[in-house]
């Protein structure tokens, strides 16, 4: 619990950025039971709108939001590039932050990003909301309790078809100044945090981003290949030029196996674990029997609200967070360390070479800046 105010009471809430698209989410999300909205900021005055239906104070400075309405909360809602420098901003002016995904562009970034919420005791949450999908939540469960044994193995194909009239919408939108990738960037990131969330931190990987289709300057399609710590490998593949493939999440153990598609989960759990089978079996060419389990899904949704309400429950009760910064900078550096890969043509190690991508970055940026 903050020392703001007493816990009954809703948190000062501000929003940057709301102009943006996702904003009527957030604005669903916004329990006034727990968020009073007392003011928000967008560089584009047109956004004024929203704040005049809320009868609230409209800023086009979030500087200025800040130092007139002292907020408990800052959520952002802003391109990706002007995460890092607004979420530090409002850190420092006291408040806690919640951002959309992805809290930065570059790991660096999201790195000064923590220093400055753990130097500041504020919390620092990123919307990642499906962790709080049922079947995420019952996956992460079953893998903490060790039901599918050591894990083996791990397969994740997700497209999010765009058409072109989708990136003429936003002119930033697929450019490595206005958005700092592509798929990676902008739809994969949810993909790459379950496989963080789930799974851990690879240790190492190699991949390959492309742009197959669209108009853009930036990746449409990838695909990767990791190496977990304990010997697991899986790969990724997602893409917003391909259509017909539903997202699908497939982890093997030594003693079962997870499938998990949008809304379901399915369990197959091994008679026997397979280090104690393949020793020990008189059988050469099968493994052991498996079972279907049923598993209960807990009674989450996955959206915005559940974020929302795990963000009050942190400030006002100490609870933990469900996607803070620490946990949520994971699935950046994966991100980061595939576009490194592919433009390398190497394998990439973890912690990635901060330096080496901000180089590369800041070319990436500069010849889309000459072309």
């Amino acid at each position: 619990m903050t020392e703001h105010t007493q816990p009954t009471q809703p948190l000062r809430t501000v929003f940057v950025g709301n102009g943006a698209s996702i904003y009527p989410l957030h604005e669903k999300a916004a329990d006034p039971a727990h968020f009073q909205l007392i003011g928000m900021a967008d560089i584009d005055p047109q956004a004024k709108t929203r704040a005049d239906a809320h009868r609230v104070p409209f800023f086009t400075s979030h500087r200025e939001l800040l130092a007139a309405m002292q907020p408990e909360l800052v959520v952002i809602m802003t391109p990706h590039t002007s995460h890092p420098g607004i979420a530090i901003d409002a850190l420092e002016a006291g408040a806690h932050v919640l951002v959309e995904k992805p809290m930065a562009i570059q790991v660096a970034d999201a790195d000064a990003m923590i220093a400055t919420a753990r130097r500041t005791g504020r919390l620092l949450a990123v919307n990642f909301q499906h962790r709080a999908r049922p079947e995420v939540r019952a996956a992460y469960d079953l893998i903490q309790s060790g039901a599918l044994g050591q894990l083996q193995h791990v397969n994740m194909i997700v497209v999010w078809p765009r058409s072109h009239k989708y990136f003429r919408m936003s002119t930033w939108r697929g450019t490595w100044n206005g958005e700092g990738g592509g798929v990676l960037l902008n739809q994969s990131p949810h993909n790459l945090d379950l496989i963080c969330h789930l799974i851990g931190l690879p240790k190492r990987l190699v991949a390959w981003a492309r742009t197959t289709l669209h108009p853009i300057e930036t990746e449409d399609t990838v695909q990767a290949m990791f190496e977990w710590p304990n010997g697991a490998i899986g790969s990724l593949h997602v893409s917003t030029a391909e259509s017909g493939q539903p997202e699908r999440m497939e982890i093997l153990g030594t003693a079962g196996r997870l499938e998990i598609v949008a809304g379901g989960l399915r369990f197959d759990r091994f008679d026997q674990d397979l280090r104690e089978f393949f020793p020990t079996t008189e059988e050469i060419y099968s493994g052991p029997g498996q079972q279907t389990v049923e598993v209960s899904l807990p009674t989450m949704t996955g959206s915005h609200n559940d974020i929302y309400a795990n963000v009050y429950a942190a400030i006002r009760e100490g609870a933990p967070l469900l996607a803070e910064g620490e946990s949520a900078r994971m699935s950046l550096e994966v991100a980061n360390a595939i576009t490194l890969s592919s433009r390398t043509g190497a394998a990439v190690e973890f912690p990635i070479d901060r330096t080496a991508y901000a180089d590369l970055l800041a070319g990436l940026q500069a010849a889309a800046r000459r072309a």
